[in-house]
């Protein structure tokens, strides 16, 4: 198989690209870390999974409480009247809501969860994945459902998206393959499996579609990921590299545990949910649908042991160029924070990087050189 996982061999990447990263949404009153959706006047729908709120983002960026007390909101999609659907995760139920977040409708699905949410590709029905029973359904007006399929090999399907000719993409939030329901048929065919090299929170959160193209989340990796869907396992980083929050172009710019993603209706656009606690939406633009991460640079970096106590090794792959200089930081992802810092003209063989001060939990080890940075999920255990 074709695998295109820069990431497994330790390589970083970058290149030059058009594609701007912006913090579409920040705000002390509004979290969005869970699904999005888009209605034809340009508002995004973002739901906060636990806190069980949607909110509605209009383009200039104002937020206002869309609907409250829910019992945990997931997937989220709008009809061809803008009428906006929720799926009400603990109560077994996709919800129905004019513009203006009055309850038109609750329709259930019987048991179990459902969790990604989608129109359906020629009409108003909804089309749902059931994580009790890995199943995808259409849920028509009349609260009537049909099964798509079910089983294996969908793993906890979270992510849906519709390619141009009505082929479903359904990716596993568990193992983070993607698969292809043709439209009219009753088999899915794989796709791609996203990487976790780090294996910190490695689940595929959502998928969109645009110009061609898929794109994925991963929480713990940080990343947005690009899958070329007309070849197998055809897969590279988009945008992102360490946990962060830094803005710019695609090649620059950071993320925190990215969850939702979707794209505008002409696919120059995408908007990203993070799922950090603080809730912000990511949003790319003036993208061509090509633009990619897929000039490797040599940056690699080593470090043991894992889980750490009082020290940790650092190797990188710098020779014997002495004019490289590194900064070393450690995040603790519980909050976000710079936990560590080192500046080190050059790290000659193996450094040891004495954990002072760092509590039992789970970091990011964050490795930068010439403007280029890699990441390593560690954990550091003091009992």
């Amino acid at each position: 198989m074709k695998l295109i996982y820069t990431l497994l061999i330790a390589f970083i990447t970058i290149g030059t690209h058009s594609q701007t990263v912006t913090t579409f949404l920040n705000a002390n009153d509004a979290t969005v870390d869970d699904a999005m959706t888009l209605d034809s006047q340009g508002n995004l729908y973002g739901s906060t999974f636990y806190g069980g709120t949607v909110y509605k983002i209009t383009p200039d960026g104002t937020s206002t409480p869309f609907v409250t007390d829910l019992a945990w909101a997931n997937g989220l999609a709008v009809d061809s009247e803008d009428n906006i659907y929720v799926a009400e995760y603990l109560n077994a139920s996709i919800n129905k809501y004019d513009n203006n977040g009055n309850l038109i409708e609750k329709l259930s699905i019987g048991s179990g969860y459902p969790s990604g949410l989608i129109k359906a590709y020629k009409s108003d029905n909804m089309i749902y994945t059931n994580v009790g029973d890995n199943s995808i359904n259409e849920l028509s007006a009349d609260g009537s459902i049909r099964v798509l399929y079910q089983g294996g090999p969908l793993n906890i399907p979270v992510g849906l998206a519709y390619g141009p000719h009505g082929d479903l993409y359904i990716g596993n939030y568990i193992g983070r393959e993607i698969y292809r329901l043709p439209l009219g048929e009753d088999e899915v065919e794989y796709v791609a499996t996203v990487p976790a090299p780090n294996n910190h929170v490695p689940y595929l959160a959502f998928i969109a579609y645009a110009q061609g193209f898929l794109y994925g989340t991963v929480y713990g990796e940080h990343k947005i990921y690009k899958i070329d869907p007309r070849h197998v396992d055809d897969v590279e980083i988009y945008s992102g590299s360490t946990y962060g929050d830094t803005d710019g172009n695609i090649s620059e710019a950071t993320y925190a545990y990215p969850a939702g993603i979707i794209a505008n209706k002409s696919g120059n656009t995408l908007y990203v949910s993070e799922f950090s606690g603080y809730g912000n939406i990511r949003k790319i633009t003036n993208g061509d649908g090509h633009g990619s991460q897929n000039k490797a640079t040599p940056l690699s970096i080593v470090s043991y042991p894992n889980p750490a106590s009082d020290y940790i090794n650092i190797e990188t792959n710098s020779g014997e160029n002495k004019n490289v200089h590194y900064t070393i930081r450690i995040y603790d992802l519980n909050n976000g924070n710079l936990a560590l810092e080192k500046n080190k003209q050059k790290i000659n063989g193996t450094y040891s990087l004495a954990l002072d001060g760092l509590n039992t939990g789970i970091y990011e080890l964050v490795v930068s050189a010439k403007g280029i940075s890699e990441s390593k999920t560690i954990i550091i255990n003091r009992e």
